[in-house]
């Protein structure tokens, strides 16, 4: 999803958390916030077919959240936790829209960072195109030249080079990427399910099954996070306890309450992650210069000085013999 789309998200779910606070039942809330949405949203619209038919929110969101990504899904997972551990779903909605609004601010971040070195690599790309026109330019018989050994050998070097330099530069913007639309959701949602009142280890357990669920505890293959370790896990493989059954410790032995800590951890991680992702963009500037020197600027020398060399001194040869 981009930033805007969150955006709209965000919004769609803040409308319906102030919808309910004001005691307005989720299934009509949901309906309002899709007629008064303007342009439509065939998202809205889907949900509120579900809601027509019969379906219980959860559901409706949980089926429509499999088709539009991780960022619907969380928030199906956000709507799960909330129902099954009863917290309160204004404050729980209101949370899940300040995250969704944060990512799509790192989205902006990184998108701006990302601006300069990508208009650096397109308009590098372009430079053995340029050195092609050149040579033509200057009257150089390019199939003269690559009929030479010489001249067909840097040729193929050259285009080599070009499509090597495409395939590293790709790689090295799709590395600088905007955080996960997940980063920080376990603390987030176990903050949600400890508004419930119920013990924390239930709360964990619920935040466990629910993200299993909804196929955000499967890695990056399936667009979600690492799954954290449980405590019998870590025990046994001499590891510290993973976040979550920290807090839950903590919670228990301050008795400070676990949704606070949750959420300030799930900000803090959020923060960390946007962090990352725009130190990634903007180190992405210098490392194009690697591909540039390496690739780039050899092929623009085999595929327009070498050829425009082999081409005149092949001229030259033809005229005096």
């Amino acid at each position: 999803m981009t930033a805007r789309d969150d955006d709209e998200l965000s919004s769609h779910v803040h409308r319906v958390a102030v919808l309910i606070a004001a005691g307005i039942a989720p299934v009509s809330a949901w309906r309002h916030v899709a007629e008064a949405a303007r342009p439509a949203d065939p998202v809205l619209d889907a949900v509120v077919e579900r809601l027509d038919a019969g379906d219980p929110v959860a559901r409706a969101l949980t089926a429509v959240a499999t088709e539009r990504g991780s960022a619907w899904r969380a928030l199906s997972a956000a709507w799960v936790v909330a129902a099954a551990s009863g917290a309160p779903l204004a404050p729980a909605l209101d949370a899940f829209a300040v995250a969704v609004r944060d990512r799509a601010a790192a989205q902006r971040d990184v998108a701006v960072a990302l601006a300069s070195p990508r208009a650096t690599a397109r308009v590098v790309l372009v430079l053995p195109l340029v050195a092609v026109l050149l040579a033509l330019l200057m009257g150089v018989d390019l199939a003269a030249a690559a009929a030479h050994p010489l001249g067909a050998a840097s040729i193929i070097i050259g285009l080599a080079l070009a499509v090597l330099a495409r395939v590293w530069m790709r790689r090295l913007l799709r590395a600088a990427q905007p955080p996960p639309p997940t980063a920080g959701l376990d603390l987030e949602l176990l903050a949600v399910a400890a508004a419930g009142g119920g013990s924390p280890e239930s709360a964990r357990r619920l935040v466990a099954e629910t993200m299993r669920a909804a196929g955000l505890d499967g890695g990056p293959s399936r667009g979600g996070v690492e799954p954290r370790r449980s405590r019998a896990d870590s025990r046994a493989a001499g590891e510290p306890l993973d976040a979550l059954e920290a807090l839950v410790v903590l919670s228990r032995r301050s008795g400070a309450p676990l949704g606070a800590l949750a959420r300030a951890e799930a900000a803090d991680e959020r923060l960390r992650a946007r962090s990352a992702a725009r130190e990634a963009a903007e180190r992405l500037g210098v490392r194009l210069m690697l591909p540039l020197g390496a690739c780039v600027l050899p092929s623009f020398m085999l595929l327009g000085v070498v050829p425009m060399i082999v081409g005149i001194v092949s001229s030259t040869a033809a005229v005096a013999s």
